[in-house]
């Protein structure tokens, strides 16, 4: 099977599916201090220095990869959360290979703080701030963390994440490359297998590992694949969107081979190169005249920005031809900030 031809990152291999392994069959798997041995299940709560992690380690009764699955990097964003809640209950370990970790939420505190995407002890990005640092700010530390301990004990990762509560969101996963032929293509069947139809190719975090910003982006500058998800949008807990997600977990698990199933790639799946955000210049009102899912032209009328009275200050237009694919709900916006996400299919 070919990798899809990237035309900005000139990538065309086949998929090579030998990766390496951290577990071996009857080996026990220790996570933070805890070990799960062969054929068991063991959810806990991960402790270390000022940091709490829900964690579930289920280890197959045979050998296999590695897979982490990771909800709440942002604490506002729930259906993966609730999606790998039912995961882990539903895996007998008997019946799977490899080691599955769930780390149930990684952003406790803005969990609890009702925040989006920040951390209220630092107002930090928890999703910017990889590595880490050990002796950081209390994001930095989970950051750091999460590479030693999480990262550095897997194969595969897939970094759940949904809409906040001020976004609605197309569903879709993000496909990193970073110019390691055999790693690319591999994160992109990987990314196909999920079974979602939209799939962003997205090159433009560093590629350095000592400052590699995102989550996923830290797995693959060490050479492992990671996805980043995005399914279900304005904090909402709906069925639908956490089944979706628990589709996608499942297919990550399929292709892997660790449950004996086929993992079902979408029929129509639509390839995107890059992401566009167009951006308002004034401070005031923003409403937005299309909505996800539309398609639009360049300098089409996307939105409008009014000032405080009322007055119309700004029209907003899209800087490409392109596919709405995140639009901002929440009326205030500032000169500067981006209003939309506007997806560019890849060119034939």
């Amino acid at each position: 099977m070919l990798f899809k031809k990237n035309p900005l990152s000139s990538i065309v291999v086949s998929l090579c599916c030998a990766f390496s392994l951290n577990v071996s069959a009857n080996a026990p798997y220790e996570l933070m201090g805890v070990t799960t041995k062969t054929g068991e299940k063991t959810s806990y709560l991960a402790k270390g220095s000022n940091i709490t992690l829900p964690v579930t380690v289920i280890n197959g009764k045979s050998d296999g990869p590695v897979l982490l699955l990771t909800a709440g990097i942002h604490g506002d964003e729930f259906p993966s959360m609730y999606a790998l809640q039912q995961l882990q209950q539903s895996i007998d370990p008997k019946e799977m290979s490899g080691v599955l970790v769930v780390l149930h939420l990684a952003n406790l505190d803005g969990f609890h703080a009702n925040r989006i995407a920040l951390n209220p002890k630092d107002e930090k990005n928890l999703n910017r701030e990889f590595p880490g640092s050990v002796d950081g700010t209390p994001t930095e530390q989970i950051a750091e963390l999460l590479t030693r301990e999480f990262i550095g004990k897997t194969d595969f990762l897939i970094d759940m994440h949904s809409g906040s509560a001020n976004q609605t969101l197309l569903n879709h996963v993000y496909s990193p490359f970073v110019g390691d032929e055999e790693l690319d293509a591999l994160t992109f069947e990987f990314a196909k297998a999920t079974g979602m139809q939209h799939i962003v190719m997205y090159g433009d975090r560093p590629r350095d590992p000592n400052n590699s910003i995102s989550y996923p982006n830290t797995a693959m500058t060490r050479g492992k694949p990671g996805l980043t998800t995005e399914i279900g949008h304005l904090a909402q807990t709906d069925e639908e969107s956490v089944a979706k997600a628990l589709d996608v977990a499942k297919n990550a698990m399929y292709f892997l081979k660790m449950l004996p199933e086929t993992p079902k790639q979408h029929p129509e799946p639509v390839i995107y190169e890059t992401i566009k955000y167009p951006k308002s210049s004034k401070n005031g009102f923003f409403k937005a005249s299309v909505v996800i899912g539309d398609k639009v032209k360049t300098g089409q009328d996307v939105g409008a920005v009014t000032d405080y009275f009322g007055n119309l200050v700004e029209t907003i237009k899209s800087p490409v031809d392109g596919t709405v694919m995140m639009v901002n709900q929440m009326p205030a916006i500032k000169d500067g900030q981006s209003v939309m996400a506007i997806g560019v299919e890849v060119s034939e």
